[in-house]
């Protein structure tokens, strides 16, 4: 074991950079051993978010303030930070590691905080009620209801909605707290691997936990009554009525995975396998163990009836393709049905983009499905959104500042496009006020993230046959925002597939509350969902011939 130093860590401090006279209204102590860097130690006790890189110093999120006992910087902190900074004592919590005790501050990076949306377009089928539960939900006073999560790696989303009518009773938002392990899967994965697994699965409950009990309180205020004991169920002389009948979750195949303490080991290498892709049916007593207070209040809640709630998972197609894209398309009416081979099909494209873009194809009958890696470009990296790197990025290709191969013209090629009116952020590791810079980086980053998600629509294209798309779902919140003409101009869309594309919202919540629902209601089972979800063909965009050629083409930029 390394030596031990101590850590103090300076609580509220204002003063304006520049001023370390080492004192604070208020000082944290910690000790840590000196062969290890500053991060770990400030994620342990909470005083840093974490990172969008993973701790790999590319996003400038971690930046600390050395008081007192200044390391020398690293070589990756010479190329991230100004010298004016780290001389100042300025360095990364991810790569920094103090040799001696020490005074820091944490400075960190203001980001644009992700809107979460939970709106969706109704574009699918609509929902239809279950006769059932319509008979129960005879009066608002009566009325049962399903629980409906979607589980982002960025952002998790739940929604409170009547069971027989769909009408939303109550929303919680929140952003994925996992996102102090890194912002990608594959560094959560690694966390996992790491020992971390617990916690991560403990974080996401925590956020489930409290939209539950906000859940839980406004149905209390609504229904004028009700007890510490009936609080979480307030079942009355209907039986079910004023009940939460269930909850169901659709998440990715690595959140999922997380969620349920598994092993995530087999799904961060080749053949990229998962433990489990079924539909997964457990009870709120098994969702939340360990949780102690979570324990406590079911077994006061009805006698412990909540015990017994169930919580589905919604089952995944591949390690890529998870239960959120299987929710969506189930709220949308695409997954294939082998009694639809009579009928007047046509073909939809329906996309994901996020960190790891998900598509599919279908024709009514057959289905395909792919994934492509697109990094942090369509989610943003805390200066700026995604679809603002996109609309962007056309507008900087229509004016001739960006030429096709995408490279800036000087002097932009240097030193960015600087974008006006924005909030203070951090730029390549720097602290940019009154506005933040569109450098060379961002606009390759979204080359190949765009080029990659291209290929590999043209891909599923020609492995159908070439159809006529008739319609494309763009799902989430990059598709809910995204402005459809400028993904044609930089190239992220054909350009015939204008006046076809939807943003249809987020599908994953909606697919997570009417696969609950008719879970709940015993108009679906588990073995008639995984039928159809098994129908889907999964294509390995590396393991195609065409991909590396397509991607290279589709590097440039412009309508294609």
């Amino acid at each position: 074991m390394s030596e031990l130093i101590k850590i103090t860590v300076v609580m509220n401090d204002e003063k304006p950079h520049g001023e370390n006279d080492g004192t604070s209204d208020g000082e944290k102590e910690l000790t840590q051993e000196a062969a290890l860097t500053l991060m770990p130690v400030l994620l342990k006790n909470g005083l840093l978010d974490g990172s969008f890189c993973g701790g790999r110093g590319d996003c400038g999120r971690c930046v600390v303030q050395f008081l007192k006992g200044v390391p020398l910087p690293t070589g990756l902190e010479r190329s991230r930070l100004e010298p004016e900074e780290l001389r100042q004592g300025y360095r990364l919590a991810c790569v920094t590691r103090p040799k001696t005790d020490c005074t820091v501050r944490v400075v960190g990076a203001q980001e644009v905080k992700t809107p979460i949306v939970t709106e969706v377009t109704k574009t699918g089928a609509d929902i239809i009620a279950n006769t059932e539960m319509q008979e129960m939900d005879s009066g608002k006073e009566n009325a049962c209801y399903i629980a409906a999560v979607d589980l982002g790696t960025t952002t998790i989303a739940m929604q409170l909605k009547d069971a027989a009518t769909g009408t939303v009773a109550d929303t919680y938002c929140e952003m994925n707290p996992q996102r102090k392990y890194g912002t990608d899967v594959l560094a959560r994965i690694q966390a996992s691997v790491e020992g971390q697994g617990e916690d991560l699965r403990r974080l996401v409950c925590g956020v489930i936990l409290r939209g539950l009990r906000q859940f839980a309180k406004n149905l209390q205020k609504k229904a004028g009554e009700g007890t510490l004991s009936d609080r979480l169920i307030p079942v009355n002389e209907k039986g079910n009525a004023g009940k939460i009948l269930g909850m169901c979750i659709a998440g990715n195949t690595v959140m999922e995975h997380l969620l349920l303490g598994m092993d995530v080991s087999s799904l961060g290498k080749a053949p990229f396998v998962p433990v489990e892709k079924g539909l997964q049916s457990i009870t709120a007593a098994h969702l939340f163990a360990g949780m102690e207070e979570w324990s406590e209040e079911l077994r006061m809640a009805d006698g412990g009836a909540l015990f017994d709630m169930p919580v589905y998972i919604a089952p995944c197609m591949s390690a890529f393709v998870g239960g959120d894209i299987v929710a969506g398309l189930y709220a949308l009416g695409l997954l294939p049905d082998r009694q639809a081979e009579n009928g007047e099909r046509q073909a939809a494209l329906f996309i994901d983009l996020g960190t790891n873009g998900e598509m599919v194809i279908t024709d009514g009958q057959r289905m395909i499905v792919t994934a492509a890696a697109a990094g942090p470009a369509f989610e943003g990296d805390g200066t700026m959104m995604g679809t603002d790197r996109i609309a962007l990025t056309a507008q900087l290709l229509q004016s001739g500042i960006l030429d096709e191969t995408g490279l800036l013209k000087e002097p932009y090629f240097t030193q960015g496009v600087r974008i006006e009116d924005a909030r203070e952020v951090a730029a390549a590791g720097r602290q940019v006020k009154n506005g933040c810079y569109f450098k060379q980086e961002d606009v390759r980053s979204l080359q190949m993230a765009k080029a990659a998600v291209r290929a590999g629509v043209e891909i599923l294209w020609e492995e159908m046959g070439r159809p006529e798309i008739e319609k494309v779902f763009l799902a989430g919140g990059f598709g809910y925002y995204l402005d459809v003409e400028a993904a044609v101009v930089v190239g992220l869309l054909p350009s015939h597939m204008r006046g076809r594309v939807r943003a249809a919202g987020n599908t994953s919540l909606a697919g997570a509350y009417e696969m609950g629902r008719e879970l709940c209601g015993k108009r679906l089972d588990a073995a008639s969902l995984e039928e159809r979800t098994h129908l889907a063909e999964s294509i390995n965009l590396a393991d195609t011939e065409r991909f590396e050629g397509l991607y290279l083409k589709y590097m440039n930029l412009g309508e294609n």
